[in-house]
């Protein structure tokens, strides 16, 4: 009894520890701020201002404004209809008079330590608290949560409601019927809608697992009830519906859209930095977590068929990564921020069944292997986004700044 309260506080210590250290990493300007903004930060930063200079209820002004300017000009703009994060810089501006960039910066900073408990919280739900710790441990430490918290861009913010969305499914898939439950689920898919039209992505791969549920219920990984697909198209049905209450009308909607699918095909940076092969993000998510994927490509093979929390969060990535690899010039590492829980999770099954073969210390073990990833990773962020100051994680600058490529002095 007394070994088992023990246990208990130093497992709660050391949450609280990992709690103060990802939280002051992302709150505290630890390894500096970044000097350059990069494009897409200064498209955000702009649809703040327009915002604060004709006010949030003229909203559908602003989306008319940005189809006729669109359509007159080659070079792409981002759409304010990513109206979840561009309405809460302007609240946070309005509120502490920051700022636009700053209040981005902040917004983002506080999404990402809601992705960061939110994530330690899901493992323990999945696997218990010894996963829930080295989960959150990596969390803390992920470089591009990091990266996020320190830019004004809208890719973390969409992370965490895709996070919630993913954790509320299995929610429901493990207790169907709750309307409390599936009303959150329902609510976090449209507010994931109405952050990024990244949102198909999410939602698709969330309909696959639900699908996958039905059909193979030897996976166990719960009871797809039809209330749980209803609430999945309501959900996405609402979040439609307010962006055409935003954009003031379906064609607007539409056109937004259209105009910014067609213009960033074509635009000379994406053409650059946008292609590749099926495992591009792989190769990305290589450089920047090395220790982390390795190990959790090692889970995935290793899954068994008991093991339904960690198929469940493969499912997840799979579907995704169906889709994401096939929009063309549209590849982007920070799309994969959505990943960052599930890949820590196969992680820390792989580094947990190997410290359980270690006899005599299997406890020290598991924290050794985790404060050695936690280094690499912290490392990785330093070179890249604090020596380096890289704005845009694309392949071409990580390649740089890890010196994978050199320039050749003449």
């Amino acid at each position: 009894m007394r070994s088992t309260i023990k246990a208990h506080r130093i497992e709660l210590i050391a949450a609280l520890l990992i709690l103060i250290a990802g939280v002051a990493l992302r709150v505290l300007p630890c390894f500096g701020v970044p000097d350059t903004i990069s494009l897409d930060e200064h498209l955000y930063i702009t649809n703040v201002a327009m915002v604060k200079a004709v006010g949030p209820f003229n909203y559908p002004a602003l989306v008319q404004n940005y189809v006729e300017t669109q359509s007159k000009q080659d070079s792409v703009m981002l759409p304010p209809t990513r109206f979840v994060y561009i309405v809460l810089g302007w609240a946070w501006d309005a509120l502490f008079q920051s700022g636009p960039r700053m209040a981005l910066r902040h917004v983002a900073a506080m999404f990402s330590v809601l992705s960061f408990c939110l994530s330690g919280w899901f493992a323990f739900r999945l696997g218990g608290a010894r996963m829930g710790l080295c989960v959150g441990a990596l969390m803390a430490v992920a470089p591009l949560e990091l990266v996020m918290a320190h830019r004004e861009l809208a890719d973390g913010v969409f992370a965490f409601w895709a996070l919630l969305s993913l954790w509320l499914l299995w929610e429901n898939l493990q207790k169907p019927g709750r309307l409390g439950w599936l009303a959150a689920y329902a609510g976090s898919i449209a507010t994931m809608v109405l952050t990024k039209e990244n949102a198909f992505f999410a939602t698709a791969a969330l309909c696959g697992i639900i699908c996958v549920t039905a059909l193979a219920p030897r996976l166990k990984l719960g009871r797809a009830a039809w209330s749980i697909a209803g609430a999945t198209l309501a959900g996405g049905l609402l979040g439609v519906a307010v962006l055409v209450g935003l954009a003031g009308d379906p064609h607007t909607l539409i056109m937004t859209y259209s105009l910014l699918v067609t213009k960033a095909e074509k635009m000379p940076f994406a053409y650059e930095t946008g292609g590749g092969p099926w495992f591009r993000y792989f190769v990305d998510i290589m450089m920047l977590s090395p220790c982390v994927l390795l190990p959790a490509i090692g889970g995935a093979f290793a899954l068994r068929r008991d093991n339904r929390q960690g198929i469940y969060l493969l499912l997840f990535m799979a579907f995704s990564c169906a889709i994401m690899v096939n929009v063309r010039n549209g590849m982007n590492v920070r799309y994969t921020t959505m990943w960052d829980m599930p890949l820590r999770y196969l992680a820390a099954g792989t580094i947990l069944q190997i410290a359980r073969g270690v006899r005599r210390f299997p406890v020290a073990t598991a924290v050794g292997f985790v404060a050695l990833m936690a280094g690499v990773e912290l490392h990785q962020y330093a070179i890249i986004f604090v020596q380096h100051d890289v704005g845009d994680p694309i392949p071409q600058y990580l390649m740089q700044a890890l010196e994978i490529t050199r320039t050749i002095q003449m």
